[in-house]
């Protein structure tokens, strides 16, 4: 029918929105997404977590999706059941993020110019990239980015890019990081009682190749050889349409 005279209606809509935590969220967006032009009483409307979405975006019914980006968190689903591990906010502190990376950098920088540590050119740049001149000029960034995780995630390259050099105190992140990622996987892979699922990772962090990526891989494969670890094969808002089709 004609769209330019919002003569049409949907026979089925898919919202995954994130924030959405509780069946409660979901009956609450859905009535929002029934106001759409072309949502109808008979309109099937289901609002879920963009967890589904991301699942969803490597083609697979059954399986884990890892979110790794300014947060992280990994969902599975096999048959009609599902479950989540972490993702609960960065003020819960969201280890393995982007986010949980930057402070982590903030945290080394502050040791090594505090002399609790060695400095190395990753506390350097970490240092330079905050626009810092002398210590004590934390005290006044740390306030201002306070509650603006994607400018501290923003840091996470930084992490990234040092470790991949072999920095001992990039390094030092990345482990403690990567075993948390890694923790949410299998208590997804364990509380679901998977065999071989697909993993599909999704956001830059995740799919960024060296060091970060390499230890979660490695840790997925001790875990169960024969998981199929994949990037995304569509996107995310062509597999919101793929689940209101199959729905």
């Amino acid at each position: 029918k004609s769209i330019c005279g919002n003569d049409f209606e949907f026979t089925s809509i898919f919202a995954g929105i994130g924030g959405i935590t509780t069946k409660e969220d979901e009956e609450n967006v859905a009535q929002l997404l029934r106001q759409l032009p072309g949502a109808s009483e008979n309109t099937k409307i289901i609002a879920r977590n963009d967890m589904e979405i991301a699942l969803a975006s490597g083609l697979c019914g059954d399986g884990i999706a890892l979110i790794v980006g300014t947060g992280m968190v990994a969902f599975g689903k096999k048959g009609e059941e599902t479950h989540k591990c972490a993702g609960w906010g960065y003020k819960e502190g969201e280890t393995g993020s982007g986010y949980d990376l930057g402070m982590q950098a903030i945290r080394m920088m502050i040791r090594a110019y505090d002399h609790r540590i060695e400095g190395t050119a990753f506390t350097e740049e970490v240092f330079k990239t905050l626009g810092m001149n002398k210590v004590t000029d934390i005290v006044a960034i740390i306030n201002n980015l306070w509650g603006k995780r994607t400018k501290i995630a923003a840091l996470a390259p930084l992490v990234t890019k040092h470790a991949n050099l072999n920095d001992p105190h990039a390094l030092e992140i990345i482990k403690i990081a990567t075993n948390e990622v890694f923790l949410a996987i299998k208590g997804v892979y364990k509380s679901l009682n998977m065999q071989s699922p697909p993993l599909v990772i999704i956001g830059s962090l995740g799919n960024a190749p060296g060091v970060y990526r390499n230890m979660i891989i490695e840790r997925v494969l001790e875990l169960d050889p024969n998981i199929n670890i994949t990037a995304p094969k569509i996107d995310p808002a062509q597999a919101a349409a793929f689940l209101a089709l199959k729905s």
